[in-house]
């Protein structure tokens, strides 16, 4: 990440960068804005444990959303089933579940999917709307990590989804996690540290990009 800003407060949200030619041409600021930040930073202390902080926080923030969504997911396509919802459980923090009078014939087909697809959807759109599209990731270090945060159970879930929707009915999918430990923890891990890497590659070639410019 050669030619980023060394000087600058890492904690600090610049704005972009007012002497380039592309503001005098009333381009919007977050198709000029570039990093004022480095991995670097992340070697400081303060910045360090305040990046942590800000994971730990939306990472909490990401996975109590999207455990109730994922909940919501299941009632709203098992009821478009057919099937009768009797209650729907939130996590609240803890894990939720969704209870049925009556279990239709599509049992561990769509709604074992709807779970696990709709939590990492909704996880990706939140992404996409308060990071993504206005590059906050750039801007510094807490920002990178809250980003990195929201995104990072998008992966566990899709496993989630793809173990729920093998199911049978009345059968726990969590059962086969705690039966095969040593299997599919390593993939849960997995599928996380995966779209933690998509999202760190995705970040440096943004920066070479402006670093280019």
């Amino acid at each position: 990440m050669s030619g980023l800003a060394q000087g600058r407060n890492p904690l600090e949200c610049t704005e972009a960068h007012h002497d380039t030619p592309a503001v005098s041409k009333g381009l919007p600021e977050t198709e000029i804005e570039s990093a004022n930040w480095s991995g670097v930073d992340l070697k400081r202390p303060l910045t360090a444990i305040g990046a942590m902080a800000a994971f730990v926080g939306a990472g909490f923030v990401s996975i109590l959303a999207s455990c109730n969504v994922h909940e919501l997911g299941h009632g709203v396509v098992a009821t478009a089933l057919g099937w009768r919802v009797e209650r729907v459980n939130l996590c609240l923090p803890g894990g939720g579940s969704v209870e049925y009078s009556h279990v239709g014939t599509w049992a561990g087909n769509a709604q074992g999917y709807a779970g696990g697809v709709a939590a990492a959807l909704f996880l990706f759109a939140l992404y996409a709307i308060l990071f993504s599209r206005r590059k906050l990731p750039l801007r510094g270090p807490l920002w990178w990590a809250a980003g990195l945060a929201t995104v990072f159970f998008i992966g566990p879930q899709l496993l989630i989804a793809m173990l729920e929707g093998v199911a049978g009915p009345g059968e726990d999918y969590t059962e086969r996690i705690t039966e095969s430990p040593g299997v599919f923890m390593p993939l849960l891990v997995g599928s996380a540290l995966l779209v933690a890497a998509a999202y760190t590659w995705r970040w440096r070639s943004v920066w070479r990009r402006h670093d280019d410019r």
